[in-house]
């Protein structure tokens, strides 16, 4: 009997140490989000870490920097020094083992040193990744939030590209005095290409030397809507404080004399500000228009008009229009279509033309009425309006 009764307290202490096992704890490896978040300025050996994510370096083209993979994830990214870098493509989905490696910034450039060829595998092919629009002042001054990530930056070259000038070699973007490079490589495919005065250049985003920030782009396709120059004034960022007004309203900013009715220049934190402090806000449930209406001309025309917009707040969405006049505000006319998918994430919306007489422009809320089921008319956020010169 006493020995019945010890096998049967053993059995019962196995049990319980088996019911305790499966209540431990054993923490995931670390993501790449997490893994950025771990970073402080500071070299880190990293614990158990693994960094999901799509390729969005381009080694066919050339302008990748050698040695080295970005890999991108939802909004996060990082650079990883590996020895078989050229054998991943753009677009290669992939898994790496970092437990135990370096996270430092070398150069400039936040990575991953020292990668195993082993502990990198591929998932899959083909995966798009897409750019997140951005100004050069916010992305020169949100280094952390963009660097290792696809990105779409609109902007001058700056000094002016002489004629016959090339991508080749380091070009300056500037806006509010802040400034970020344009790197393309002499070996790339489109070194020889022709610069633009100003364009979308979409690449990676990379930290380099001296806290600067350059843009590396992946084919010649990443240039989109190029244009003349923006004029001086602009972009209008609307810094400004001015409470809501129903009628009609004026104002001065840097870019000359504006109109404004059913609108404010607003400040809070449900507000879409692309840069500086400030946007428009158009007022929600409009019958009639809302609208921010340029009181002068350009005087030679455009080639381009950029604008960011977003959805305040909570609110539902929005239908707004550009329109122009060229007989100094007594007509207007729709450039485009009706824009409807503002969205928390403020987006970029490019309008090219060809307009060779003065002009000036206005963006118009339409007054569609109380938002219902099947009537989205909430607040609308404008911001960073800008007009570009005829395109020699």
């Amino acid at each position: 009997m006493k020995t019945q009764k010890s096998i049967y307290i053993m059995l019962a202490g196995l049990l319980f140490f088996i019911g305790c096992e499966k209540d431990v704890y054993h923490s995931d490896p670390l993501s790449l989000k997490n893994i950025k978040t771990l970073y402080k300025d500071e070299d880190l050996v990293l614990p158990e870490s693994r960094i999901g994510g799509v390729v969005i370096t381009d080694i066919e083209n050339g302008n990748h920097v050698p040695g080295y993979i970005i890999v991108q994830s939802g909004e996060h990214g990082m650079a990883l020094e590996l020895s078989n870098a050229n054998d991943f493509k753009l677009g290669d989905s992939v898994v790496a083992n970092v437990s135990g490696k370096l996270l430092t910034r070398y150069n400039g450039l936040l990575q991953v040193r020292g990668v195993e060829p082993a502990n990198v595998r591929k998932v899959t092919t083909g995966k798009n990744v897409r750019p997140r629009a951005v100004g050069v002042a916010n992305l020169y001054n949100n280094r952390d939030k963009y660097e290792n990530t696809l990105v779409k930056v609109l902007g001058d070259i700056t000094p002016q590209p002489n004629a016959g000038e090339t991508f080749s070699g380091n070009k300056k973007m500037e806006e509010l005095s802040f400034e970020v490079s344009l790197f393309t490589s002499t070996q790339s495919s489109f070194a020889g290409e022709l610069l633009p005065n100003n364009a979308s250049f979409q690449g990676v985003a990379l930290g380099v030397q001296n806290n600067g920030v350059e843009i590396r782009m992946r084919s010649i396709e990443d240039v989109e809507n190029a244009s003349g120059r923006v004029y001086p004034g602009f972009p209008e960022s609307f810094e400004k404080t001015v409470g809501y007004t129903a009628g009609d309203f004026f104002v001065d900013l840097p870019s000359g004399k504006w109109k404004f009715n059913n609108a404010g220049l607003r400040n809070e934190y449900t507000d879409r500000v692309v840069s500086g402090t400030h946007a428009i806000r158009f007022n929600l449930n409009n019958t009639t228009s809302c609208y921010a209406q340029m009181e002068n001309d350009v005087p030679d025309g455009a080639s381009k008009v950029t604008v960011y917009y977003g959805q305040w707040g909570g609110d539902p969405g929005s239908t707004w229009r550009l329109e122009y006049s060229t007989d100094q505000g007594a007509t207007w006319k729709q450039m485009g279509e009706h824009v409807t998918d503002a969205s928390p994430v403020p987006k970029l919306k490019t309008y090219m033309m060809d307009i060779r007489v003065p002009v000036r422009f206005r963006i118009n809320k339409l007054g569609l009425g109380t938002s219902t089921a099947t009537i989205s008319n909430g607040r609308l956020n404008i911001d960073d309006f800008a007009i570009y010169q005829p395109y020699q």
